[in-house]
C-alpha cells in the first residue's frame, strides 16, 4: 500500500473540489458584477444623451445598481480571498 494515509488523500481531494466550487462561484458572482455594469452603463448612455446627468443620480434604479455594484465587488474580494486561503492548506 502507498506511504500516504487514506486521510491525507481524503482532504486533498475534498479541498481539491472545495477550490473548484468556489471557482464556480466566483465565475458566477463576476458574470452577474458584468451585467450590472452593462445596465448601468446604458442607463449613463441614455441619460448623457438626452442630457439628464443631473437627474440620473437621483434615480431609484441607479442607486440601487451602485448598491449592488459595491456589494458584488465585496463577494468576489471575498471569494478571492477564500480561494487563496484553501490553496495554502492543500
Amino acid at each position: 500500500m502507498s506511504k500516504i494515509p487514506l486521510n491525507k488523500l481524503k482532504n486533498s481531494a475534498m479541498n481539491m473540489a472545495s477550490v473548484a466550487l468556489l471557482r464556480v462561484e466566483l465565475a458566477t458572482e463576476e458574470s452577474k458584477l458584468k451585467k450590472r455594469f452593462q445596465l448601468l452603463g446604458q442607463k449613463l448612455h441614455g441619460a448623457v444623451r438626452d442630457d439628464l446627468l443631473a437627474a440620473i443620480k437621483d434615480d431609484p434604479s441607479v442607486v440601487e445598481l451602485l448598491g449592488a455594484i459595491e456589494e458584488q465587488k465585496r463577494r468576489i474580494k471575498s471569494l478571492r480571498n477564500r480561494i487563496d486561503g484553501n490553496k495554502d492548506e492543500g
